[in-house]
């Protein structure tokens, strides 16, 4: 993959829980998730009442297999604290940051100077244009959600930065999603509306086969294409959000 393959590959994992909300059937993915990954980071194992930001982000490095450029903790202090030895944090506010960074923020912050206040919170910048950072986050707002967020670069609350080092996972080749041997699902991107290419028509090939579909393979992930995924994740009783994720390209695969 390419470093923007793989940035990309982050950014769309978190955005497959879009609307998770505490207590819900994502957020017990998520809190499991984190569970999974061995050793437990100082010893503790997240529940579903504690605060869940860095777990989320740290489920999706975990997905994603990229633990190695991405510190899994759940709390941000201490995830900070990781990118520190690892060399890679960004103390500026004023820092421009790229898809797939984490961006920390404090809550107290009065906006006057480079802010240093302790951290309370973190999310994955998904998009930086014209000034504007769009980030994703867990455990966002009163609510408790999955959900996106607007700041503007050098803005108040900027803590810093987190920044991976996916050049040194990137292979420089293109994403390649199906194997010659078969289908991987490492290497299986995840899809949602608007998405295209040669894993799109995998998808739509694979619902025709499972779900008696009559879709036309043109690699274009549509309406129609939606619907359709959306009634085989129902059913096999898998969440039916729309997107080909991990676990409905599992179901859709297996038996190939």
């Amino acid at each position: 993959m390419t470093e923007s393959d793989l940035r990309s590959q982050f950014v769309r994992c978190a955005e497959t829980y879009l609307g998770a909300k505490q207590g819900g059937a994502k957020h017990k993915d998520i809190v499991a998730t984190y569970n999974s990954h061995f050793p437990h980071p100082r010893g503790y194992s997240m529940t579903m009442t504690a605060p869940w930001c860095a777990a989320f982000v740290s489920a999706c490095a975990i997905i994603t297999k990229l633990t190695d450029i991405i510190p899994v903790e759940c709390s941000c202090k201490e995830q900070i604290e990781l990118w520190e030895r690892m060399g890679r944090w960004e103390e500026k506010d004023d820092y421009v940051p790229s898809v797939g960074d984490l961006m920390y923020y404090y809550w107290k912050d009065d906006g006057e100077g480079d802010c240093t206040g302790a951290p309370n919170h973190v999310g994955i910048v998904t998009d930086v244009r014209d000034g504007e950072i769009t980030v994703i986050e867990g455990n966002k707002g009163n609510d408790h959600i999955v959900g996106y967020r607007h700041m503007t670069v050098d803005g108040r609350y900027i803590r810093g930065y987190g920044l991976p080092d996916y050049a040194s996972k990137a292979t420089g080749e293109p994403e390649m999603p199906i194997c010659k041997s078969g289908y991987c699902l490492a290497e299986l991107p995840i899809l949602q509306r608007g998405a295209t290419g040669e894993a799109v028509r995998a998808m739509q090939t694979l619902l025709n086969l499972r779900f008696g579909w009559q879709l036309s393979v043109d690699g274009s992930f549509g309406p129609a294409t939606e619907r359709a995924l959306r009634n085989y994740q129902q059913s096999k009783g898998l969440d039916p959000d729309g997107s080909c994720g991990r676990k409905t390209w599992r179901e859709l695969i297996v038996y190939v």
